[in-house]
């Protein structure tokens, strides 16, 4: 089969390599379609350390065969894949929040060969765990590989009380702030806006007509201003920081309204992750603070109905396919800024 391998951390060929077969308690899957998301860039640009020369976990895929002892999978059904897999023994993973485990979790792509390939395997431990989300009849491949995304923006906006809120603000427009934003749509958010430092961007996602209320250029417009201005004064309902940029976080905390709620969806750069913060902020106006981190299979089946129901306007998100034999173009495309890419897909 063919498949996009890290030769080394920068570079990335499509070679010939041997087609996997399943092992017991595995399933062999034929790969539909994959997408790119931001992690990969960092680990193809040598970023982060993975333990495969594979990756790729955004997907939809078709089963080919089945390994010994697995029950309740068929050759030809259809799945999106939860990445992550936890040790299911600890507290955490027995409430059915693996992303959480207290052991430390692993991830399909990352420590098992992933998606940027014409078949992977679903290990054990990830069929055990019941990480094959089934694919209803009539979903496309595309909207497949968004699940995985949308999920972990499911699971972040579950702290937030979206139905309640007149204004939602996201801090960041790359894919992972317009599902957030979406996601707050879909929910019943009054209003929400995206920022941005990149008008190109902006005015890219505006042309997509996906129902966000606002676009602002953050770069030339005061955010606090802005904020004052569109609110009355009062402030947002809730602040997503969806740019691993640290000082979005104590800048979220002073546009929120009383009661108000802050996500801390980006991950920080581990050699500098602090950011002073206005703790009496917190603490006279009642303010709500959340983490959010990778998500679970509830996440995945809210996410994949989100998306089935265009309650979440998915396919307006793709826009770029490439086969899979123009891996290294597809990842400068969505690398570059001059490009107009949303959600970049993979094409066995």
């Amino acid at each position: 089969m063919k498949a996009a391998v890290i030769v080394k951390p920068g570079v990335i060929e499509v070679r010939d390599v041997p087609t996997p077969s399943p092992a017991s308690g595995e399933v062999l899957l034929k790969v539909d379609m994959a997408a790119l998301c931001g992690t990969d860039q960092r680990v193809l640009r040598g970023e982060k350390d993975v333990d495969v020369a594979i990756v790729g976990h955004e997907l939809a895929g078709t089963v080919v065969s089945v390994g010994e002892g697995v029950t309740g999978v068929k050759a030809g059904e259809r799945y999106a894949v939860q990445t992550v897999i936890g040790c299911n023994d600890c507290s955490m993973c027995v409430a059915g929040r693996q992303n959480l485990c207290e052991n430390g979790f692993k991830a399909i792509g990352y420590a098992w060969n992933g998606a940027f390939a014409e078949y992977m395997t679903i290990p054990k431990a990830g069929v055990d765990q019941g990480c094959l989300i089934p694919l209803p009849d009539g979903m496309s491949d595309d909207l497949g590989t968004l699940i995985e995304p949308l999920s972990c923006c499911v699971n972040g906006m579950r702290y937030l009380p979206c139905e309640t809120m007149k204004h939602v603000l996201i801090l960041g427009a790359g894919i992972i702030g317009v599902l957030n934003g979406l996601v707050a749509k879909a929910r019943g958010a009054g209003c929400v806006t995206l920022m941005d430092p990149m008008q190109k961007r902006l005015d890219m996602l505006e042309r997509m007509e996906l129902g966000i209320d606002h676009f602002v250029n953050n770069r030339v417009t005061d955010p606090l201003e802005w904020v004052k201005d569109h609110t009355g004064g009062r402030g947002v309902d809730g602040v997503v920081v969806a740019a691993s940029v640290k000082q979005l976080a104590s800048q979220g905390l002073k546009l929120l309204a009383r009661g108000g709620h802050l996500s801390v969806f980006a991950g920080m750069s581990k050699q500098d992750p602090v950011e002073a913060m206005d703790l009496n902020r917190i603490h006279y106006l009642e303010l709500n603070v959340h983490g959010a981190n990778s998500s679970v299979r509830r996440d995945y089946i809210e996410a994949r109905d989100l998306l089935q129901s265009g309650k979440v306007p998915g396919r307006k998100l793709v826009t770029h396919t490439f086969p899979l034999v123009d891996f290294n173009a597809a990842f400068a495309a969505q690398a570059d800024p001059e490009v107009d890419s949303l959600k970049v897909l993979i094409q066995p």
